[in-house]
């Protein structure tokens, strides 16, 4: 007699699927894959509001100003050239989709006081960024948002995309507990 092995299932938090409110998402990084992301966000929201969901409200973490190395690799227009990437890029969306979405100009880390960033409670973080010392540096933040109340932006999940020359992954992780069923 053979036994199957059951297989592992996450059911997602209760909140994100019937939410009162739009669904807090945090984007760390404007740039190749931010950019791209922030598209993607886009269209899940319209496809959230057609089905009658509150959708998704972005705030968008970038501290980089566009250059004209970044014309052609990342969509970025010339006329763009000098504003921040996360600012243009929300301009962009807003206008485009009618949202009423946040550009931050500063990096997604701890103050000069040592406090957490303005802003960073959100349901979820996602992460387009370079360097593994600030994905360090975003856990850390992770670590200290308080999960145990049973605020609309409770953080729930952290999802991290990385690249490499030949290389991609996505990470999808919870941030502190999200209850699932007993069975």
């Amino acid at each position: 007699m053979t036994t199957n092995p059951k297989i592992s299932v996450h059911f997602t938090d209760n909140y994100l699927i019937s939410p009162t409110n739009p669904v807090e998402i945090n984007l760390i990084g404007a740039g190749g894959t931010g950019s791209k992301v922030l598209n993607a966000l886009l269209e899940l929201n319209h496809s959230l509001n057609e089905l009658v969901h509150p959708g998704i409200s972005v705030r968008l973490w970038d501290d980089d100003v566009i250059t004209n190395a970044n014309l052609g690799r990342q969509k970025f227009a010339e006329c763009e050239v000098g504003l921040y990437k996360s600012v243009a890029l929300i301009n962009r969306a807003n206008r485009w989709a009618g949202t009423n979405w946040k550009a931050e100009t500063v990096k997604f880390q701890r103050n000069s006081f040592d406090k957490l960033p303005e802003h960073a409670q959100a349901n979820i973080y996602i992460s387009c960024v370079d360097t593994v010392k600030t994905r360090f540096e975003i856990a850390e933040i992770l670590q200290e948002i308080d999960c145990s109340y049973a605020y609309r932006n409770t953080a729930k999940y952290w999802m991290d995309f990385g690249n490499g020359k030949f290389t991609g992954q996505v990470i999808l992780a919870t941030i502190g507990n999200v209850k699932q069923p007993n069975s």
